[in-house]
């Protein structure tokens, strides 16, 4: 699921968290590393993840601790 959406800027693309304001650009970002916009993706998923994004725990079904 992405946790982000894009927009265009001068010479690269901004990644903004659909939770918050927080935002990070293809420019902020080395290519010696990789690809920008894997990177900038990467970021904000981890940023989402962190901050706003609680992991899914399965509920207990049944009364005899079958899942």
């Amino acid at each position: 699921m992405r946790y982000y959406t894009t927009k265009p800027v001068n010479g690269g693309t901004t990644f903004t968290c659909t939770f918050c304001e927080h935002s990070v650009t293809t420019l902020d970002f080395n290519n010696t590393n990789g690809n920008r916009r894997t990177q900038a993706a990467t970021a904000i998923n981890q940023h989402a993840a962190s901050l706003h994004v609680r992991p899914w725990v399965p509920a207990k079904l049944g009364g005899r601790g079958a899942l």
